[in-house]
């Protein structure tokens, strides 16, 4: 496999970046304390940081729910280290380690955590423009995982020799197409069923927040890319 300078990369498969491991260790002793928290402390937690598109839907002009105008800003990012269940919890910290590694291998930790975010609050933004004023928490790193998924396929299947090619250029191979077809039938799949396999069962799938994290790690990856000499 070659890393991003063309050479040949020496690590480990399953050894993963400091990063990804404080990541996926923080994602754990998230959903590992809220286990130890009462019902109504945990329905806090939720109230506070998960992403609740009603939340906007402000009262005589100020928030109705905890956190006030502060939660309004931290849940579009916040809700992603919330997890319904610990399959939903490992299901997406696996995808994240598969999916993450390479990426931060590319672009480096400080712009990967970038990437993270900006994917967070991309997915969350998109879930508020197709279900403004639901009350239903959206909770976990899906968004996060599809954001990755699109920064993956910007350079994954290029030339190593090459500059990366745009985000058309790209979705022209023959292989990014087949990996975006198979993205979208997945999430058909999961609004058909109802719920994220894995997901706990707990609510309907947040098709645009994977729609919505897909885009800036897709589209922006050039943002986000370490410049690159020609």
């Amino acid at each position: 496999m070659d890393n991003w300078r063309g050479g040949t990369a020496r690590e480990p498969v399953f050894e993963l970046p400091g990063v990804l491991i404080g990541l996926i260790g923080g994602l754990v002793a998230v959903h590992v304390l809220r286990g130890f928290l009462a019902p109504a402390d945990d329905d806090l937690v939720l109230a506070l940081f998960a992403f609740i598109p009603d939340r906007y839907v402000l009262e005589a002009g100020e928030p109705a729910y905890p956190g006030g105008w502060g939660a309004m800003v931290w849940s579009f990012v916040s809700h992603a280290a919330l997890h319904g269940s610990w399959m939903h919890l490992v299901f997406n910290a696996v995808i994240l380690a598969a999916v993450g590694k390479p990426v931060v291998m590319r672009i480096g930790r400080t712009r990967f955590l970038a990437l993270v975010a900006v994917a967070a609050a991309a997915g969350a933004a998109a879930h508020l423009a197709f279900d403004l004023g639901s009350p239903a928490p959206m909770i976990g790193a899906s968004g996060v995982v599809f954001g990755l998924f699109g920064a993956l396929l910007r350079f994954a299947f290029a030339s190593p020799w090459r500059p990366t090619p745009t985000a058309f250029d790209a979705l022209k191979l023959p292989r990014v197409q087949r990996f975006v077809l198979a993205l979208i039938v997945m999430n058909l799949v999961m609004v058909v069923i109802g719920t994220a396999p894995f997901g706990g069962g707990e609510g309907a799938v947040a098709w645009a927040a994977h729609l919505g994290g897909f885009l800036p790690g897709f589209f922006g990856f050039r943002l986000f890319d370490r410049p690159q000499r020609d």
